[in-house]
């Protein structure tokens, strides 16, 4: 259940609440399965001009366990949590008219300081039911909790410093460019872990370089490096491209490279990714109509969904997504087949069928989630998408 309240005399408020029944085999797990209760009340005052922004943000979390054996650290059925969270995000927007290959833009620079504080909570005796170590780029450099999930908040007393300069097309708004780099300043030890992890102790993390390219509204190419000052040598690279000539669709392939974690590693991890939105349709020269986003291309027409996502050094697919989606005007059919590694040697596999009724309801799993989640700038056949935005700080 959540509550939200925007603009109250200045301030922003939002209250999320959730009760969740964690089941699974204890013994494979290593934690007993329970219950979880949290809270988060989120209360901020942002003060905007169009040149400047100034966002402070108080937090807190307030988590209630239940257990249905003893705790394996400590013998405990039951703990409570409480955590409170101060974050000021602050930043200007500097404009200017310029142009590059005979083609005029407005160009942006927009320097950004984000600090947070978190107290240190022991919570490494908790069990963990569904957190996970965010990874290090910029949908995540500038958020306050290091982890995803709701078992771990980490403690926090650190800065955030980056820049970021766009090409803005002046006739319709859109982003032809970004180029940004950023880098965090801890000041203290990063002492709250996941099972097995490693306090995070460097005073400066690695560099964070990113770069993508929109010159057309048909092709985008994006780059992201995260470079460590120490080794001078690239801690993780992922490079993307992505064609999308029109609405559904769309065709995305990614190169990632991720640096050995420990000293004994000869190698690092290199995956390639690939993930689509076609109307099948057009094998037979049915081109379908352009009805608009969230319209669709008109009833009787087939569409293939997927992603792959291959490892280079172990030769096998590490993850996969396949399926179909069938308009029939009135009503949707989707069958999805997911397959999501959950270990080294363990493997989900599970299939997803959907029949939903245009306007009214759906019957079965929820395979378009899936689709969205994996899928980069899949669009839903009957679900409007707001356009991009230029006016906002977050990727």
């Amino acid at each position: 259940a959540n509550y939200n309240k925007y603009d109250s005399n200045g301030f922003d408020f939002s209250l999320n609440t959730d009760y969740t029944r964690f089941q699974a085999n204890p013994i494979e797990q290593k934690q007993p399965n329970g219950e979880r209760v949290f809270g988060v009340a989120t209360l901020s005052r942002p003060f905007l001009t169009p040149g400047t922004f100034i966002i402070p943000k108080v937090i807190l979390n307030a988590t209630a366990y239940q257990f249905d054996g003893p705790l394996l650290t400590n013998g405990a059925t039951s703990a409570t949590r409480v955590v409170p969270t101060f974050s000021l995000d602050s930043g200007m927007v500097f404009e200017r008219n310029t142009s590059f290959f005979d083609r005029p833009f407005v160009q942006t620079l927009e320097p950004r300081a984000f600090y947070v504080y978190t107290p240190f909570r022991n919570q490494n005796y908790l069990p963990n039911y569904d957190s996970a170590q965010n990874d290090f780029n910029f949908a995540t450099v500038y958020t306050e909790n290091a982890f995803s999930g709701n078992d771990r908040i980490s403690n926090s007393n650190l800065l955030t410093l980056g820049v970021t300069t766009r090409l803005i097309d002046p006739d319709t708004g859109a982003e032809a460019a970004r180029f940004g780099v950023a880098q965090r300043l801890r000041f203290e030890d990063e002492l709250v872990t996941l099972p097995g992890g490693v306090p995070v102790t460097d005073r400066f993390s690695d560099l964070l370089l990113g770069a993508q390219i929109n010159w057309t509204p048909k092709w985008s190419v994006d780059a992201t490096v995260q470079y460590n000052p120490d080794t001078h040598e690239s801690a993780r690279t992922a490079i993307g491209m992505r064609y999308t000539p029109s609405p559904y669709r769309t065709f995305n392939a990614a190169y990632r490279y991720q640096a050995p974690s420990s000293p004994t590693a000869t190698d690092g991890d290199k995956s390639l990714d690939f993930s689509w939105q076609w109307p099948l349709n057009d094998l037979w020269g049915d081109k379908g109509q352009d009805l608009g986003s969230g319209r669709g291309q008109g009833g009787g027409r087939w569409y293939g969904v997927g992603r792959l996502n291959y490892s280079l050094q172990d030769k096998t697919l590490t993850d996969g997504v396949l399926g179909f989606e069938y308009d029939g005007c009135c009503w949707i059919g989707r069958v999805v087949l997911d397959r999501i590694s959950t270990g080294q040697t363990t493997v989900n596999t599970r299939i997803m069928f959907q029949l939903e009724l245009v306007g009214f309801a759906s019957v079965g799993s929820n395979p378009r989630r899936t689709l969205t989640e994996n899928i980069q700038r899949y669009t839903p056949l009957r679900q409007p998408s707001a356009g991009p935005s230029r006016f906002t700080n977050y990727d």
